[in-house]
């Protein structure tokens, strides 16, 4: 499963494209060796749950959420980092899938992913989430025993609806979605839902090397 995930994080190399809604992965551009070096590490070591390699590589004062004081120790209260089922390696795991930006010739910093840093401003943050995927199934309910398929959407841009709360507190892990020309709607697993403001993650470049300096969400 490991190695699947590594060949699926190297294979997103498309270019960027904004043709109407879709909002494609931009391609793989990141002339600095050393962070091209840390980006693979850092893959395999989450791929493993590496915990000594991501305490190892951690800003002392690393930004967890913007009502804490920062530092390691809030860090791993927070995730849970000691738990072996912390939500840390499925959101880190998630974040190095979706990829980052173009990154800037001579710049000591990079933040992924890039639907955090490029997300096209005339979609509201709050409102828009991106279907992070090729043919994502859209569903008329929000499950897969009694629904049905009513459309597939890829790296397409879909404005979050407000949902019957008893239907969706049934099914937690469904969202209800429209198109941007509003001529689908329907249920798409939450798994495949990336919003502009969810979790994000910042890298520095210091003396030693690269280090995480944020994993935040929020705005």
């Amino acid at each position: 499963m490991h190695r699947t995930f590594f060949m699926s994080l190297l294979c997103l190399a498309t270019s960027t494209v904004f043709a109407q809604d879709t909002f494609y992965p931009p391609k793989v551009e990141i002339s600095d060796y050393t962070l091209s070096k840390f980006l693979t590490e850092m893959t395999l070591a989450v791929g493993r749950q590496d915990q000594a390699f991501i305490l190892e590589h951690l800003d002392p004062n690393i930004l967890t959420s913007f009502g804490g004081d920062g530092g390691i120790e809030e860090f791993k209260e927070y995730w849970d980092f000691k738990n072996n089922s912390t939500r840390f390696w499925e959101v880190a795991e998630q974040l190095l899938l979706i990829g980052g930006p173009k990154y800037e010739e001579g710049s000591n910093s990079y933040t992924i992913p890039y639907t955090f840093t490029d997300w096209p401003e005339k979609f509201d943050a709050f409102e828009y989430y991106l279907v992070a995927g090729t043919n994502v199934n859209v569903r008329d309910n929000p499950n897969t025993t009694d629904s049905q398929v009513i459309g597939q959407l890829s790296y397409q841009i879909v404005k979050y609806n407000a949902p019957d709360w008893e239907r969706q507190n049934d099914h937690p892990d469904w969202m209800n979605v429209s198109t941007v020309d509003g001529k689908l709607t329907g249920y798409v697993f939450d798994k495949f839902l990336v919003s502009p403001i969810g979790y994000r993650m910042g890298f520095a470049k210091t003396a030693k090397g690269w280090i995480i300096t944020m994993l935040v969400a929020g705005d």
